[in-house]
Formats: C-alpha cells, structure tokens, sequence
C-alpha cells in the first residue's frame, strides 16, 4: 500500500492504491473503528489526505461492505444531500433499484428512462421530486433500504460542514432562529438514522473546514455526540522524507545530501499535499535547467521563489476562501489580522489579541470583543492554521506562516505599532 517503488507525482486529487503513501496504522485503526460499528468524525487540517484516506480504505473493505462516497460541496439544502445520498447507491445496482422506487413518482414522468441519465442529470432529476417538506421521509426511507442491504454500508460524506455552513448562516452569515432550525433538522436526521441502523450503516463524515467550531456556534454540539472523532495527522518526518526518496528514483533526480532535509525542514510539518507540491517545483526546475542533482542550495532557492510566490498557488489562495466561508466577512478581517501579526512577529502575544479585538469592537459597535476573538481563535486552532502553546499562538505549517507572511505583510501594521501611533 505505502511503501512500493513507483510512487508519482500528485498535485491537487485523491490518490489511493500505490500512490497512497505511508499511513498503515492510521488505516488499521480505521477500519478497525469501522468493523466496530462506529461512526467517525474524520478530524485533520487540509489536504492532509482526508479524502485519500477515505478512498483507500473503501476499497481495501469492498469485499465487506457496500461504500458510497457522497460530496455535499455544491449542496445548499437538506434534499440537495439526499439526492446526493440517492444518486451514490446507484454504484450497487440492489441498491439502486430500491432507491429508485423512492422516487417512483419521478421516474414514471421523466422524459427519458431514468437509469439513462448521466449523473449530473441524474442529480437534477431526483432533486426534483423532493421537496422541503418530504425530504426527511424520503430520507428515511433510503435509510432504511441501505440498512436492509446485504452487506453492511459505509457512507463517506464529504463536505458536510459546507452544507453545515450554508444552512446555518446562508448568504448573508446571519445566524437567525430559522436556519438554525433547519440545521438543526438535518443534523438531527443524521443522528436519528445512525442510531437507529447502527451496526448496519456506518457514516463517516469529514470536510475541508471544521464541522465542530461550525455547530458550536449556533450550539448544535450534541448532533454529532455520538461520532467518534478520528485524527489524522500530518506525514511523520520519516514517511516524508521515503515518499521523496521514493519520487525521486522514480523521476530520475539525485539529491545531495541533507537536500530531502532541507526540504522538510522549509515546510516544518509534512502535510502531504504540500510535500507532493514542493516536490512538483523542484522536478520543474530540474527540468527546465536539465540537470538531475539537487542541492540544498537548490531546495532553499526554490522554497523562496517558487513556493512563496503569491502566483500558481490556488490551494494556498483557498485556506483563505475557506476562512471566509465559515467567519463571514465581519469575523474575517479580525482573523486575517490574528494571522498576519503572528506571520509577522513570529507569535501572537495576549497584548496583541487584545489590541485587534478592541479595534474590531469599535469597527462594529460590539460591547464584548472576548467573544469575537474566542470564536475566531477556537476556529483557527481547530482547523490548523495556529496552536496554542501557553498564552501564545503560532503557526502550525512553516510554510503557511512564510506564504502568509509573503502575501499579506505588506504595509501590515503590527499591533506594536497601532499601539505607538
């Protein structure tokens, strides 16, 4: 699974089979959660590999459970997830012949035969014949025949906290009782049917932002009480440094030594996305000046140039897209300022919290900045952009801090200065 020759270069899609690199342990506790009937919160910090994880084990547990993978990216409502829900069984055609007659009524007034549809139509057409008023019993109901399968099922749900997001806070970030209500119900749905078919459907749900700080928020917490968080951490440095190893005997590149060191030690932790993207620059480079050596020379020169550079970065543009989507745009500059003062200064100091929380309590009229800064820090701790050592916060990712640091310093005022101005 890991540690075969022939490894390749991956830069922006899941990977599973040979080029899933490392993480036996890691797979063994999760199908091990699994065969135990859990259901897991797949907890990491992006592009750890979560999705990659979640491929790989399906298909080393297929000859032993039915798996559906549903991304609920593009979902903006309940039903938009069970038609998800619904278009994923259609992998198993005892599956999908059930779910099909769930949606009878659509499948006797379609155009053409529903099984003909292309899954994007697909999607459009089950859309279609739910409601929101019935999307819950459908939903039951497409429960209840999973739970009846032969095999017992696993679901993958990606990007819930997305849908979470939308649902929750809706175009405009407003909490208001209403949304709250309906997140409400969907979770609850969630909950209601994995308790009820426990042992016969497991879910496993993970997204590219934090589910936990997104519910804590409207204090939703105790519809996901009954999951199992399951951390998956960065590469340790060992596996990092053999996947390199491995890349560049299969890309014919040489590295001197403490090269593959200097490497790691420019990224600070090896989020595998990150390895596989340094390790992308480097061969480009290699290329371009046909030479095969690679030098610690070379690594810091292409650290500098390339991976800081604010252009041809779009996942790095995306942490901040991300932020975004789950502060809105009143939270987002106080979180913005948290992160570049501690690229900045290299920490972010009580004094300084203090100083951005009350600029932003007078920016929007708000009595208790605490409050403000508690949730934006909650936020950026559980998604992994900082962590807390005492009274301090500093970046987790060296090269998230240098690429902050690279795209957002400029003309920055630290709070030292605001302080003397």
């Amino acid at each position: 699974m890991s540690m075969s020759s022939g490894l390749k270069r991956t830069v922006g899609n899941w990977v599973d089979g040979d080029r899933f690199w490392d993480r036996e342990i890691e797979m063994d506790l999760f199908i091990e959660k699994l065969d135990e009937g859990d259901h897991l919160l797949l907890v990491a910090q992006r592009r750890i590999g979560k999705t990659s994880l979640m491929h790989e084990a399906s298909r080393l547990i297929q000859d032993r459970y039915m798996c559906l993978h549903v991304d609920l990216q593009e979902a903006a409502s309940a039903a938009d997830a069970v038609a998800e829900l619904s278009v994923a069984t259609r992998k198993y055609q005892s599956l999908w012949g059930k779910t099909r007659d769930v949606f009878i009524n659509i499948a006797r007034t379609a155009t053409e035969n529903i099984d003909s549809l292309q899954v994007a139509d697909l999607k459009v057409t089950l859309r279609s014949g739910l409601t929101e008023g019935d999307w819950r019993a459908k939903g039951d109901r497409l429960f209840a025949i999973l739970a009846d399968s032969d095999k017992p099922v696993v679901i993958f749900l990606d990007e819930v906290p997305i849908l979470v997001s939308r649902l929750l806070k809706g175009e405009d970030f407003s909490i208001t009782p209403e949304r709250r209500a309906q997140t409400d119900a969907f979770m609850s749905w969630l909950r209601s049917n994995s308790l009820k078919h426990q042992g016969k459907v497991r879910l496993v749900v993970t997204g590219s932002i934090g589910l936990e700080p997104i519910l804590k928020q409207a204090g939703l917490s105790a519809t996901i009480n009954h999951f199992s968080p399951f951390e998956l951490g960065p590469w340790t440095v060992e596996a990092a440094q053999g996947g390199i190893e491995a890349l560049a005997e299969e890309y014919n590149l040489r590295f001197q030594e403490g090269a593959i060191a200097q490497m790691v030690e420019h990224m600070g932790i090896c989020i595998p996305y990150h390895v596989q993207l340094f390790f992308d620059q480097v061969y480009q480079s290699c290329k371009l000046r046909r030479i095969q050596d690679v030098s610690k020379e070379l690594i810091s020169e292409i650290y500098a140039s390339k991976m800081l550079s604010t252009r041809g970065h779009a996942e790095l543009s995306h942490l901040e897209e991300r932020l975004k989507m789950v502060l809105g745009p009143i939270l987002y500059p106080l979180a913005l300022d948290l992160l570049t003062e501690t690229a900045v200064t290299g920490c972010l100091m009580p004094e300084a919290t203090a100083v951005f929380g009350q600029e932003y309590s007078v920016a929007n009229d708000i009595a208790r900045p605490e409050d403000a800064l508690r949730e934006v820090l909650n936020i950026l701790e559980h998604d992994g952009y900082l962590s807390k050592d005492q009274e301090t916060y500093g970046f987790v990712s060296r090269l998230v801090k240098d690429w902050w640091y690279a795209t957002h310093s400029f003309n920055f005022r630290t709070a030292a200065k605001r302080l003397g101005a």
